[in-house]
C-alpha cells in the first residue's frame, strides 16, 4: 500500500502514471514475471484512476471518444502480445528498461510555460487531421498500455498536447478516462486468458494489486494538497531519478 501511494504521489503531480515506478518494482522486488507485473499494474490502475477522473471539472468528450475508441481493442492485441510471445522473457524486461528510460529523459526535457486554462464552454472542436492523429495515438496507446500494463495515459497525454497545443487541464480527463477504459479491457483480457490455462500463473497478482491500488487513492489525492507547494522541477527530477534506477536494475538482471 505504501508503494502504492508513493507511486502515485510523485507521478500524479508530474502527469505520469504512477505504474511506471511500480512496473520495476513488482518485476525485481516482488519477482513477479513480466506477465503477472502488467496485469497487476493494471488492477492497480482501476483501483486508483476514478479518483484522478473524478476530480476533473470536464472531460472533452470528442477527444475521449477517439482516444477510448481505439485504445480498447489495441489493449487486447498488447495483451496478447505479452502472454504468448515476450511476457516473460529477457526482451520484455529489456523493453520495459528503454520505456523507463525514454520518460526518464522526457521527464528531464524542459517545459514551455503552462497557458491558462481554457474556459468550461466554448472549446474548440478537433480539426480532422487531429482527429486521425488522435486515432493513432489512442491505438499505439492501447497496445503499450496492454502489453505493459501502465493504462495507456503515459503516450496519449504527452501526444495530445504537442499535437493540439491545448492546456492540460483539457487533455488530462480524456487521458485518464483512457487509461481506465484500456487497464479494464486488458485486465478483463488476462484474466480470462489465465482462467483458459494460458498463463503459467494466476495473473493478476490480486492482493498485491489491490493494495497498491488504494495506496495509490490515499497518494493520488495527497498529491493534490501538496503539488503546488513542491517545485514541479524537483519533483521531475525525483521522479526520473527513480525511474531511471528502475530501468539500470532491470537492464542488469
Amino acid at each position: 500500500m505504501l508503494l502504492g501511494a508513493l507511486a502515485a504521489a510523485l507521478g500524479t503531480p508530474t502527469g505520469v502514471s504512477g505504474g511506471l515506478l511500480l512496473l520495476p518494482l513488482l518485476m525485481t522486488v516482488f519477482g513477479l514475471g513480466g506477465t503477472v507485473a502488467s496485469a497487476t499494474n493494471l488492477l492497480f490502475n482501476i483501483v486508483s484512476t476514478p479518483m484522478g477522473i473524478a476530480r476533473q471539472p470536464r472531460i472533452d468528450s470528442e477527444l475521449t471518444l477517439l482516444l477510448v475508441s481505439s485504445a480498447a481493442p489495441a489493449a487486447v492485441a498488447g495483451v496478447l502480445v505479452n502472454v504468448f510471445l515476450l511476457g516473460d522473457s529477457a526482451v520484455f524486461r529489456a523493453l520495459v528498461a528503454a520505456l523507463l528510460a525514454a520518460v526518464a529523459v522526457s521527464i528531464l526535457l524542459p517545459r514551455p510555460s503552462a497557458p491558462g486554462a481554457l474556459p468550461s464552454v466554448g472549446w474548440t472542436p478537433l480539426t480532422r487531421p487531429n482527429r486521425q492523429v488522435m486515432i493513432l495515438v489512442g491505438a499505439a496507446s492501447g497496445l503499450l498500455g496492454g502489453f505493459y500494463g501502465l493504462g495507456g495515459a503515459v503516450l496519449a497525454a504527452p501526444v495530445a498536447l504537442l499535437v493540439t497545443g491545448w492546456p492540460v487541464a483539457r487533455i488530462s480527463g480524456a487521458a485518464l478516462v483512457a487509461t481506465m477504459v484500456v487497464s479494464l479491457t486488458g485486465l478483463a483480457t488476462y484474466s480470462a486468458l489465465s482462467l483458459a490455462g494460458h498463463t503459467a500463473v494466476r495473473t493478476p497478482h490480486w492482493p498485491l494489486g489491490l493494495a497498491l491500488g488504494v495506496g495509490g487513492v490515499i497518494g493520488g489525492y495527497g498529491a493534490t494538497r501538496y503539488a503546488a507547494k513542491v517545485p514541479d522541477r524537483s519533483l521531475r527530477i525525483v521522479l526520473a531519478v527513480l525511474i531511471g534506477l528502475g530501468a539500470v536494475r532491470l537492464a542488469l538482471l
